[in-house]
């Protein structure tokens, strides 16, 4: 979702826009989207700095999710302990289309996107790299379990469809 934000200036012709998107950031116990199970990281307190200023700033609930406003360039979220980072991620938006599940990368980006590991290969470090390599073949694996699929390390097209449906896109 992309939300606008506009301050005119009284007596001004012109105006500021500002464009951020919000996305739902989940940190849990193990990968795969949340339904109302105990999976969620509750009590993590987290700032959101972009540019070196501070943007946001909380703690998450039971379900571990923050709902991660993301500037143009990205953002650095720090979940902090005693006020001081101790682990940093660098979230950037992706105004592509997604690639299509029947594809690898189109199932590793679904994967990625449900918090499956995928190793750091690939043009943005995040294991999206077009090749089944043993990182992908055991995402394929833990999510099938995860979806009480047969898991075979074979993305069928039941393995395409849960993965389409589980992130959404």
């Amino acid at each position: 979702m992309i939300a606008f934000l506009r301050r005119l200036f009284s007596g001004s012709s012109a105006s500021n826009t500002l464009n951020v998107r919000t996305v739902k950031f989940f940190f849990q116990k193990s990968p795969d989207k949340p339904s109302g199970d105990v999976r969620g990281i509750d009590g993590l307190d987290f700032r959101v700095m972009a540019s070196g200023a501070l943007v946001q700033q909380g703690r998450t609930g039971a379900d571990g999710k923050i709902d991660l406003r993301i500037m143009p360039g990205g953002v650095e979220l720090q979940l902090l302990f005693k006020g001081t980072p101790v682990a940093s991620y660098a979230v950037k938006a992706r105004d592509a289309a997604i690639e299509a599940a029947t594809s690898i990368d189109g199932q590793q980006r679904r994967l990625r996107m449900l918090g499956y590991h995928l190793g750091r290969t690939g043009a943005d470090g995040d294991g999206v790299d077009n090749s089944m390599n043993v990182e992908t073949d055991h995402a394929i694996l833990q999510f099938q379990a995860d979806q009480s699929i047969d898991f075979t390390g074979v993305v069928d097209a039941g393995t395409q469809t849960a993965l389409t449906t589980q992130a959404g896109a």
